[in-house]
């Protein structure tokens, strides 16, 4: 990447931005991120990356459509600083978020948030209570938001039958010979599945409502100002149609384990109760309002929906040959695997806990 590519792409937006200097920013292992400072103030140009996210005009009309109703919420209530409250994204001269350049890359560019900052990890109860009510927040802006208006960016990302069916299907494949040396696990996992499958069993049949989700509830998609409080989710790629269980479930599979999801001394794994109070408290204090009886009295639930979806998809892996995710070192999947059903059979001793926390 050099200015001249740069200076080029952004002129294909068609705004006159004079860049002052450029530099890589970021730690995203997806996309590539460019932070411009200009005359006319900071901006983040971006590459998306279209062998993972294939339509990318689907996903930058999800985006555009959640940080457009946002915005509208944060106007009616008064807001007056918007632009620091949600994303706001720039449209080339036919009203596209995005331009290709002559190598078919994808290309956006949005403001950059001034005196913000990230948090890379929770390291106190706080911490998690925070992000718990960032996300119950954004989902709250949302909630009026039909999510049928929306694409599946990545479709069928958390559809508990059609991770089944692959599992079912590695298992039966046995690809890398692997199905005698995890006989035990794939049992374990298959024993669990009419319980797992019933949350795709509520989303067809729509008992459970279909809602806007983000797909990655990790803290350091929150930004915060200087005094620490809280001014908007970014990363937005995945926000797609789904259920709020995906989110609660899936912010709960990282912050409420005491260690990594690829950690092999299994001894080390537990469940932190602090940090998941903190998070259902938090994310309750902004979402309540919204969410029916169904979804409250399935967000413990969804904790183990979303560790037991993420095992068979190691578990699959591990079984196919390791052809999907990166792996550090050989039997990686495997470590990781047993190191999520570890963490699901620890998440079963805490499950009344659990339920009390969200009744309250």
């Amino acid at each position: 990447m050099n200015q001249n590519t740069i200076e080029s792409i952004v002129r294909s937006f068609g705004i006159p931005l004079e860049i002052k200097e450029w530099k890589a920013f970021g730690h995203g292992h997806i996309n590539d991120t460019y932070l411009l400072n200009t005359v006319s103030g900071p901006f983040i140009l971006q590459r998306k990356n279209h062998l993972i996210f294939k339509d990318v005009m689907g996903m930058m009309n999800n985006i555009v459509l959640v940080t457009n109703h946002i915005r509208k919420r944060l106007l009616a209530k008064g807001i007056n600083d918007p632009d620091r409250r949600v994303m706001t994204y720039i449209s080339d001269p036919s009203n596209q978020y995005f331009v290709k350049d002559a190598d078919g890359n994808y290309w956006t560019l949005f403001l950059f948030i001034k005196d913000s900052f990230g948090v890379e990890e929770v390291k106190r109860p706080e911490q998690a209570y925070t992000a718990g009510k960032a996300f119950g927040a954004f989902q709250n802006q949302l909630s009026d938001l039909d999510g049928k208006l929306l694409i599946e960016t990545i479709p069928g990302f958390h559809n508990g039958k059609l991770r089944f069916r692959q599992f079912q299907d590695a298992i039966a494949a046995d690809a890398a010979g692997r199905v005698g040396e995890m006989r035990q696990e794939i049992d374990k996992m298959l024993g669990r599945s009419d319980e797992m499958l019933r949350l795709q069993d509520w989303l067809d049949s729509g008992e459970m409502p279909l809602r806007i989700t983000h797909n990655d509830t990790k803290i350091n998609n929150v930004l915060f100002d200087k005094d620490d409080q809280i001014l908007c989710i970014i990363d937005l790629d995945t926000v797609m149609p789904g259920s709020v269980l995906f989110d609660f479930g899936d912010a709960i599979r990282t912050l409420g384990n005491t260690a990594p999801e690829d950690e092999p001394d299994l001894a080390k794994i537990d469940f932190n109760r602090d940090y998941y109070k903190a998070f259902a408290e938090g994310y309750l204090s902004e979402s309540r309002s919204f969410l029916s009886e169904i979804e409250k009295e399935n967000l413990a639930y969804s904790c183990q929906y979303m560790v037991w979806e993420q095992s068979i998809r190691f578990l699959a892996d591990y079984l196919n040959g390791d052809t999907y995710y990166k792996t550090a070192y050989p039997g990686h999947n495997k470590v990781r695997t047993l190191s999520q059903i570890r963490y699901l059979e620890v998440m079963d001793q805490h499950m009344d806990f659990m339920k009390q926390v969200t009744k309250q």
